[in-house]
């Protein structure tokens, strides 16, 4: 069974990881468009600094990770979703 972009954006812990996410996160892209919030690079981009910035410190139920790694991804994962 594959993995979904959840769950591989939590297992992120190092750079071969992180790599592996983003290969899974562009697949994504080409596999489901019609699941991503941004249809360009700029707005996905802005929507991921964006909760990055929101995130800088965690929210009601998120706890902002230790690793860099994981942090990264998930501000690139929450591209996909953020508004």
């Amino acid at each position: 069974m594959q993995k979904t972009l959840f769950e591989l954006v939590n297992e992120v812990q190092d750079e071969a990881t992180f790599l592996a996410f983003l290969s899974a996160l562009s697949n994504d892209r080409q596999a489901c468009s019609d699941e991503w919030q941004h249809n360009s690079i700029e707005s996905f981009l802005e929507a991921a600094a964006d909760w990055g910035h929101e995130s800088v410190n965690g929210l009601t139920h998120y706890e902002k990770p230790d690793n860099p790694w994981k942090r990264c991804a998930q501000i690139m994962y929450m591209g996909k979703i953020y508004e």
